[in-house]
């Protein structure tokens, strides 16, 4: 009798081990790359970022280099398998576990893709796996259903309400075109070895916010041209986009990952696209992360003040902040609670008025900032990049600073936002005048 007990307790105890193991394991998969990223004329930072490392280099001389990136396919997280494997514990007393923790042991497949780079960091053969192409058949079925999906009407939005514009049907939008921005121009920059930067494009969002058009673009070509016309080194730019980054990402690259490089004497770049959010008590600005929660910015959210503390503790010699955002809750790149109604935000610091970080922000406290969609960026972004391009070298001395910037775009900005928007946005400028006289340059 003893003997029994003994193996009933021990059979048990075995299931109460295994059982979840295999709900887990469907929850924690490996993200796979986002082919869509990974093709010739991409920078290498970039294709990094998708690999989530750097992979494995060869060098094929004449400044040619081939890096073979391994990983997995077939076992990316997914919430739907692992709700099956639970309703089936569920439904056999989790006799089943076993077997299901089997299957997920063998979801993945151990797959690698080489990559050839030229001298200026860019890919120019891409070798090994990518994803099968799309079937006629599959992209007939997606047509079909694209039919239906894209004819719903949608609701109107809090810009639309107050621009007074008519909400419109959800049409499919084509594939997104090649913006006259999107490729830096060419120039002799001088590398800048004492410059860091973390650059942030938030795109889609965890908890159902509506996404910020363009954010993830605005983000990459920001970064593109930080390594390519501003003479940054690729491996002091920190791009983070989406899902990397949650709070807790920014926290990492903002709290410890500058501190631990930024020397005496060095720069600092900062810039973020996506949404911010008012805290409804206090009027503080907030910059929401991908799992950000308006309801919650307290525990959720970034706020500017704490952004520029942390930024006013580093040795810096200068801190350049670039936020394509709002943070008065009225509608485009900004949030706000439900239930709560839009107010004016404050988003100057007394950190700011004599102390080394100047802000570029795309608009005022009870602003909207707009998207501009014929552009394919967010509307202030465009005209940061423009200027960039050279059209904010008024002097023709070959050097761009902010001031120079912000006076090439701020005039821009308000036409286009009123022209095609009907919306009022005013970029600010904000810093140590002193500071701003004796010239902040972004390139040089």
């Amino acid at each position: 009798m003893a003997p029994k007990i003994i193996t009933t307790i021990w059979g048990l105890y075995a299931v109460v081990i295994l059982s979840g193991c295999s709900i887990a394991m469907a929850l924690h998969g490996n993200k796979e790359p986002n082919f869509d990223h990974i093709k010739v004329g991409v920078t290498k930072e970039e294709i990094d970022f998708e690999f989530n490392g750097p992979g494995t280099s060869r060098d094929l001389g004449d400044g040619n280099i081939e890096v073979t990136y391994k990983y997995e396919i077939g076992n990316s997280p997914n919430p739907g398998r692992a709700g099956v494997n639970g309703y089936i514990d569920l439904a056999t007393i989790g006799l089943a576990e076993p077997i299901l923790t089997l299957i997920e042991l063998f979801q993945g497949k151990d797959v690698e893709t080489r990559i050839v780079y030229g001298p200026d960091s860019k890919a120019l053969e891409v070798h090994g796996y990518t994803p099968p192409p799309i079937s006629a058949a599959m992209v007939t079925a997606q047509e079909e259903q694209a039919k239906y999906i894209y004819k719903r009407p949608v609701s109107m939005s809090s810009h639309q309400q107050q621009t007074n514009t008519s909400p419109t049907s959800f049409n499919a939008s084509p594939p997104l075109q090649p913006s006259d921005v999107d490729v830096p121009p060419i120039t002799k920059a001088a590398p800048r070895h004492n410059a860091h930067a973390v650059v942030i494009g938030l795109e889609r969002y965890r908890n159902e916010l509506p996404q910020a058009s363009y954010a993830e673009r605005d983000a990459r070509v920001v970064a593109r041209y930080l390594s390519g016309t501003m003479g940054y080194e690729e491996g002091n730019v920190a791009l983070l986009l989406n899902d990397r980054a949650t709070k807790g990402d920014m926290e990492k690259y903002l709290e410890t990952w500058l501190p631990n490089r930024v020397e005496s004497d060095d720069t600092v770049f900062v810039y973020f696209s996506g949404h911010g959010a008012p805290n409804a008590k206090t009027g503080e600005a907030y910059l929401v992360p991908y799992d950000g929660d308006p309801v919650f910015l307290n525990n959720t959210g970034y706020s500017l003040s704490r952004l520029y503390q942390n930024l006013a503790a580093l040795p810096a010699k200068e801190v350049v902040v670039v936020l394509d955002s709002c943070f008065s809750g009225a509608g485009g790149r900004s949030v706000i609670a439900k239930g709560i109604r839009p107010i004016i935000t404050e988003i100057k610091s007394p950190l700011l008025g004599k102390g080394k970080t100047i802000v570029l922000t795309a608009s005022s406290g009870q602003q909207v900032s707009s998207t501009y969609e014929q552009k394919a960026h967010g509307l202030m972004t465009y005209f940061f990049l423009k200027g960039l391009q050279g059209a904010a070298d008024t002097n023709k001395d070959g050097k761009i600073d902010i001031g120079e910037l912000f006076e090439y775009l701020r005039p821009h900005v308000e036409r286009v936002a009123r022209r095609d928007f009907n919306n009022e946005q005013t970029p600010l400028l904000l810093g140590d005048t002193d500071m701003l006289e004796r010239g902040v340059y972004l390139q040089q």
